[in-house]
């Protein structure tokens, strides 16, 4: 994948590549390492939504996979995850809030979810981490429109939390941050219609091929029309 667009939100990102150019560096190879073809694996079966989708778990394991290698996680060798985010506490009944990486002062939020969660990483999370001195400017990962098109409803886009944040600006809590949208190139596309072919004439022998997940739903070999 690519980044299609960024956005500056309180000097991010001239502040990124200013102090941060070796971990922006990252976050670019990160994005770049996203199996486009491969994260389009998850059955559809929403009426106004192709057959095949991509599965945000996917896209955040391609990511997070990448950069932990790179230490923006804490290795846990033998656990699910095989990393641990930054975390911090908060509270005295146990509440906490993690990162999705961290390095050198740059926080890290990957965020294919609804729009509140996108504001509250920038507008709060983040911010709550500078507070504790954890980090000093922070990148968020989002979805260009073409790509939300193509996930399960209700995930917000980068168009949207780029015009929520210029209609409000920035206030003193903020810090700079940079917001990244990604997106496929045209060859990544051509190749995802193309899956999406093999999987409407045999969806039996994709989820064979572990190329998609999830139920088969009785779904048979052989070809089907389109």
């Amino acid at each position: 994948m690519k980044i299609a667009q960024e956005y500056s939100h309180k000097g991010g990102k001239e502040f990124i590549t200013a102090h941060h150019s070796a971990e922006y560096e990252e976050i670019k190879g990160a994005i770049a390492s996203i199996d486009a073809v491969a994260s389009l694996c998850k059955k559809s079966d929403e009426k106004t939504k192709e057959s095949l989708i991509f599965s945000p778990v996917v896209l955040n394991d391609y990511l997070k996979k990448y950069l932990c290698e790179l230490n923006w996680t804490e290795k846990v060798p033998g656990s699910a995850k095989g990393f641990r985010e930054p975390r911090i506490s908060m509270g005295a009944g146990g509440e906490f809030r993690e990162m999705d990486g961290i390095k050198n002062k740059v926080g890290l939020e990957i965020q294919f979810g609804k729009y509140a969660f996108m504001a509250y990483d920038i507008l709060s999370k983040m911010p709550i981490f500078a507070q504790r001195g954890l980090i000093e400017c922070g990148i968020e990962l989002v979805a260009m429109p073409s790509i939300v098109k193509n996930m399960s409803t209700g995930v917000s886009s980068y168009t949207q939390i780029v015009a929520e944040l210029q209609e409000r600006g920035h206030s003193d809590l903020d810090i700079p941050t940079l917001i990244i949208g990604i997106d496929c190139d045209a060859s990544e596309w051509e190749k995802i219609e193309e899956k999406r072919i093999r999987y409407l004439n045999n969806a039996e022998q994709l989820h064979l091929n572990g190329e998609v997940r999830g139920s088969r739903n009785g779904a048979k070999p052989g070809p089907k029309n389109y």
